[in-house]
């Protein structure tokens, strides 16, 4: 069987198993992959925490003991409104040149393109210079404390994981312009909630103490609040590699500290999804809770906030701004905290990286990039482990905007494509001995 054939197999069947988070039910891949290990003569275990929530894990002993390399997937997926969809959501179609299904691009494809690459060392019989490790968590996509939280406590040399390679970054194309986008940090959770009491009533006789009014006049200052643009060296090297030479918002680009003196410049910023998020602080009001009953005035109000901020803020000085602003009428109070530390980008893991993203796709940019969501790769990055993001699959924005969302797909050739440059990557990491201590 050709390599594409079997990656497109595998993905597609994958697919197939439902695992939608909640309730999860990954222990059903888990034993999928135990499965397809055992037949290439790979033992593995699996750790559940509780019923159907599987994690699995297997090692390829290395020369030196110690200090693994890890290959880090999650198994389950955000959930899909199969009515939505143009074709079933968990029916691993192929059609027209794609896969579709929920998790196709998030993340089992990078899940199964790392297993065959992990197969691959076992099937040329390379024994690396260190052990590495194939492991799929459960529970990524509601916060992982059933997934890799779980899996440091069963298995304490994860702690010493010489690097950790997993998702956030892939190959974009752009106006026929492709770059890669390696991620080396992300920003940090910093969740909150807008409390307001107040005295409830009847709607018929309105007074001034009423909590819902209170608190969409604070959660109206928080969401008008211009919050500062702090270029991190991070951004700064991908943006000055993706921009430099280009007319954009008004400007020549030449370096990012030169541009945002530019108001055109910071205006198109501002209005840049994806650039605007690299770059401040962000605040998204997403749940407001108000009342139970058209007529009564409720005593309690809230409203929540998902923010999330650079990787070198302190929650505790950003969540006391955020209550400077909201005012004294209403209450801040923090819901989710997250922690990381970004990882180096002048390291052989980005040249090796970088070495083999260029065999494949010829002599395009590979930049660091700040992650604007959160991983499971916080948890090993907290620990001052050097972890990457990245899967060298190419995609298009409007491909790109499918994760999570409608008719979520990849196509054959991407999938074949980087499968290629993994096995490539992954032969690499198998070569290259540890480092000194941290």
């Amino acid at each position: 069987m050709k390599k594409t054939d079997e990656v497109v197999t595998l993905l597609s069947e994958v697919i197939k198993i439902d695992t939608t988070n909640p309730p999860g039910n990954e222990e059903a891949v888990a034993r999928f992959v135990q499965d397809f290990l055992k037949k290439e003569g790979l033992e593995s275990e699996i750790f559940s925490p509780a019923p159907g929530r599987g994690n699995v894990m297997a090692t390829i002993e290395g020369k030196t003991r110690g200090k693994p390399i890890i290959l880090l997937s999650h198994s389950d997926v955000v959930p899909a409104r199969q009515e939505e969809w143009s074709v079933p959501p968990f029916s691993g179609a192929v059609k027209d040149g794609y896969i579709y299904g929920r998790g196709a691009i998030d993340m089992k494809s990078q899940l199964v393109a790392m297993l065959l690459a992990f197969v691959t060392l076992k099937r040329e019989g390379i024994t690396p210079e260190n052990d590495v490790v194939f492991l799929a968590t459960a529970d990524e996509e509601v916060g992982g404390s059933m997934g890799a939280e779980y899996m440091f406590e069963k298995v304490k040399n994860l702690a010493d994981a010489q690097f950790v390679l997993s998702e956030g970054g892939c190959l974009i194309e752009e106006d026929g312009f492709v770059h890669a986008q390696v991620s080396v940090a992300e920003k940090k959770i910093c969740q909150f909630m807008v409390r307001a009491m107040g005295i409830g009533g009847h709607a018929s006789m309105p007074h001034s103490d009423n909590a819902n009014d209170k608190v969409v006049r604070a959660a109206n200052r928080i969401i008008s609040h211009n919050i500062p643009f702090k270029p991190t060296s991070i951004v700064t090297k991908y943006l000055d590699g993706l921009l430099k030479g280009k007319h954009v918002g008004g400007v020549t680009y030449d370096t990012l500290s030169k541009a945002l003196k530019s108001a055109p410049f910071r205006n198109f910023i501002k209005n840049h999804p994806v650039y605007n998020a690299l770059l401040r602080n962000t605040v998204t009001l997403t749940m407001l809770k108000g009342g139970e009953k058209v007529n009564v005035i409720p005593t309690e109000s809230t409203v929540q906030f998902d923010s999330r901020i650079l990787p070198k803020e302190d929650h505790d000085a950003f969540l006391r701004r955020m209550q400077r602003v909201a005012g004294p009428e209403v209450e801040v109070v923090s819901t989710a905290k997250g922690e990381s530390i970004p990882s180096s980008f002048n390291s052989p893991y980005f040249s090796l990286i970088s070495t083999e993203v260029k065999r494949i796709k010829g002599d395009v940019p590979v930049l660091p990039f700040l992650t604007t969501g959160a991983t499971d790769l916080r948890y090993f990055r907290r620990l001052g482990i050097p972890a990457y993001g990245f899967f060298p699959m190419t995609l298009s924005k409007e491909e790109l905007f499918r994760m999570h969302g409608v008719d979520e797909r990849i196509s054959v050739e991407t999938m074949g494509e980087a499968l290629e440059c993994t096995v490539g990557i992954v032969r690499a990491l198998a070569a290259l001995k540890a480092s000194k201590p941290r």
